[in-house]
């Protein structure tokens, strides 16, 4: 008797988790009209950069976006900030250390939707063997077909990183040199 009743109730948990899990929508990244970049400061003046191989996974139950989930993986040797000798510094030991740490990652831990509409994905943040805390606030814009469902959304993020949090830029403790802060802007073209 007992035997049975703990069989039926992990098939009732069971079925409760695979349902809950079932509302999450499972988005696809389309990486022809999609970038992973970031803005920094050198000497006063802004630049942009990007990375040309990046992937990443999300789920996302906008009823509840706490059942949602996100995953973010950069190549950091794929940087490319149009300044071919900025380019060949960011690839060495003093900034990515691109041989001994070749992948970025974010993975979200709790996600929270503002009054607003926009979330808040709060996780963990790893680049160059340092994983510390990390937010990356974004909107997901849904395309709605005529029939009222989405098989396309954008998806635009932002997450502030300081750089010495990640020992980025050793021995360039100089902020009027190289800024502190980073922000990395995330913009996916999505389909499921």
């Amino acid at each position: 008797m007992i035997k049975q009743r703990f069989i039926k109730t992990l098939i009732v948990a069971t079925g409760a988790i695979l349902s809950a899990s079932a509302l999450a929508t499972e988005w696809q990244v389309v990486p022809e009209t999609s970038s992973v970049g970031f803005i920094g400061t050198q000497q006063g003046s802004r630049f942009n950069g990007r990375f040309q191989k990046f992937s990443a996974k999300i789920s996302l139950d906008e009823k509840d976006p706490t059942k949602g989930s996100i995953v973010g993986v950069v190549q950091t040797a794929s940087v490319n900030t149009r300044d071919s000798d900025r380019d060949a510094s960011l690839l060495e030991k003093d900034w990515f250390d691109v041989k001994d740490y070749p992948e970025a990652r974010f993975e979200s831990k709790s996600i929270e939707r503002g009054d607003d509409g926009s979330y808040k994905a709060m996780g963990q943040l790893t680049l160059k063997g340092q994983t510390k805390p990390a937010i990356l606030k974004f909107t997901l814009a849904k395309s709605e077909t005529s029939a009222g469902s989405a098989t396309a959304a954008q998806f635009k993020g932002t997450m502030v990183v300081n750089r010495f949090d990640f020992n980025v830029g050793e021995g360039w403790n100089d902020t009027s040199w190289v800024a502190q802060d980073v922000t990395v802007e995330v913009n996916l073209d999505l389909k499921k």
